[in-house]
């Protein structure tokens, strides 16, 4: 059985996977990488569990930010909710939602990492517009002309 990968560790295979996916993403504080996808900004956070025996890792992508949460749009994120293959839509009290998925982080391989990282950017670009038809607010594309990448960071 392998030991779990420190943070640092399960950062130099985040480093690596990025690379290997060609993106040159620089890692900011606290082991948080960002970058753009599409009409959406992905953010990728390593942390572990609150005793330590895990690492995870966390793919988010803003989709909408600052829209009307009416119930034909909550029931447009249970149904978008029901149909993802893993991850999930998550409404913020801020009238923020995010597209994210985890997975552990002791023994995450190449194939695994790129498929989550590639879904949760693609599920978030491909709904965002749908989503603002239904509900208004700003997609992620929206925000970056507006605020720097600290304030995406912020809304994930």
């Amino acid at each position: 059985m392998r030991a779990r990968r420190s943070l640092s560790e399960l950062g130099q295979v985040v480093e690596q996977y990025l690379g290997q996916m060609g993106l040159k993403v620089a890692p900011k504080e606290n082991h948080l990488y960002m970058f753009k996808y599409g009409s959406t900004a992905v953010v990728i956070t390593l942390f572990e569990d609150e005793d330590a025996k895990h690492s995870f890792v966390r793919f988010s992508a803003t989709t909408l930010s600052d829209f009307e949460p009416s119930m034909v749009f909550l029931q447009e994120i249970l149904r978008l909710n029901a149909e993802v293959l893993f991850g999930s839509f998550l409404v913020f009290p801020d009238n923020t939602l995010s597209f994210s998925a985890t997975l552990l982080g002791d023994k995450l391989d190449f194939e695994e990492f790129e498929t989550a990282l590639n879904y949760v950017a693609q599920v978030s670009d491909d709904t965002d517009d749908l989503l603002q038809e239904v509900a208004g607010g700003h997609r992620a594309t929206d925000l970056m002309n507006e605020f720097d990448t600290e304030e995406i960071a912020r809304l994930m």
